[in-house]
């Protein structure tokens, strides 16, 4: 995996960002619970999200330990670690 490091690296930055937007929204939501249009937009946030996250899990592994799926096998190991480059 992580063959294409730009790629991986866009991806990985739209998951950063759609992650902010949900994040933001949820704290908006904390005190203005009954705002349908909050509400609406942090459904739509999450399916971004959601999105992101399988793309990047696609094409460039795991990003959290829940989506190892491979159960013979710890995948973990296939990435750079970050003293070889695996964080930015």
């Amino acid at each position: 995996m992580n063959q294409n490091t730009a790629e991986c690296n866009r991806l990985l930055d739209q998951v950063y960002e759609t992650g902010f937007a949900v994040d933001d929204v949820l704290l908006y939501l904390d005190t203005h619970p009954c705002d349908s249009a909050a509400l609406a937009y942090y459904q739509q946030a999450m399916a971004r999200y959601s999105d992101a996250v399988q793309a990047y899990e696609t094409q460039c592994g795991p990003l959290f330990m829940t989506s190892v799926m491979n159960s013979g096998y710890w995948t973990w190991i296939n990435d750079p670690w970050p003293w070889e480059g695996g964080c930015r």
